[in-house]
Formats: structure tokens, sequence, C-alpha cells
């Protein structure tokens, strides 16, 4: 019958034995997690160190959807249909920036959406103009409503006034 013996005779007087391939040595033990480091990402913001003649202004009118289009600035940003952008709410703005990850892009006619509640938190939704400010320096496109922009001229004539 050889070494092997019969499908009876199997377990009859023998322990069963582990197979060691499959069963991991009784001294290993996990060694400390590795902490997870989350990727550098670009921060996004107002473009508060901008000088003023590096800053391009135009206006648009938002559609139903939130969309506008501004092809000179986003021209002038290098943000060509298909570039990848995320916006966030700075305040009272829209701030859009370049991002390999990001969540929208740029359409083919040059135009963006202002995500829906982008526009809810920033007055947007109520105001269908908008004030584009793009800055070269730091990659973005910062949106504002007309009233916030007539807002701030009008502390600056005001300002003015006090000055004479």
């Amino acid at each position: 019958m050889g070494g092997m013996g019969s499908p009876a005779s199997l377990g009859r007087g023998r322990p069963e034995q582990l197979i060691g391939a499959l069963i991991p040595p009784a001294t290993w033990r996990p060694g400390p997690a590795a902490p997870l480091v989350a990727p550098m990402l670009p921060r996004m913001g107002l473009p508060v160190d901008a000088v003023p003649e590096a800053l391009l202004l135009d206006m648009a009118s938002l559609d139903a959807s939130g969309r506008f289009s501004a092809r000179r600035l986003l021209r002038e940003l290098g943000w060509l249909p298909g570039h990848r952008v995320d916006a966030v709410v700075v305040g009272d703005a829209v701030v859009f920036g370049g991002s390999a990850t990001g969540r929208q892009s740029v359409g083919g006619r040059g135009e963006l959406a202002v995500p829906a509640s982008a526009r809810s938190l920033t007055g947007l939704e109520y105001d269908n103009k908008v004030v584009l400010v793009a800055a070269m320096s730091q990659d973005v496109l910062v949106v504002h409503s007309r009233r916030a922009v007539a807002r701030l001229l009008a502390e600056h004539y005001g300002r003015q006034a006090g000055k004479r």
C-alpha cells in the first residue's frame, strides 16, 4: 500500500499536521501602521498679494444653471476647454482654481458653472450679473456678485470723499 495508506487509515493514530506555508510564524507581529499623509494641494484663495495691474477684470451673466462664459479671461489663464478646476467659497466670492483632480472642467465654449451651493452661499442665485477677476500669478478666477462690488465701490467713494 505504500506510504500513503488507505483513506480509512488516515487520521488513525497520527495527529493532524498543519501546513506551515499557510500559517505565519508565531513570532510575526504587525508593526506600527505608517501615518497616512494627504498630498498637499494648492490652497485656493483670494489674490491678496496681487498687484492691481496684474488683475484682469470682466463681467458676465449667469444662466439659469449658474454657468457663465469668460473666454478672454480663461484664455489669459491658459485654461482651455477640458481644463480641470475646483471651486471654493471664500467670504462673499467664489474662487475657481486650476486642479489636476478638479471636479469641474472648462466647457467647449469657454464656460464655467458656479455650483448651486456656492451660488446660494454668496448670493449669486439672486443676482445674475457677476464681476470676474483673474489673477494669473495664483492661477485663480474669482467670481463676485454685482452687489458685492457695488458695496465695495460705495465704501471706496465714501473714503475718497472724506479725504477732501
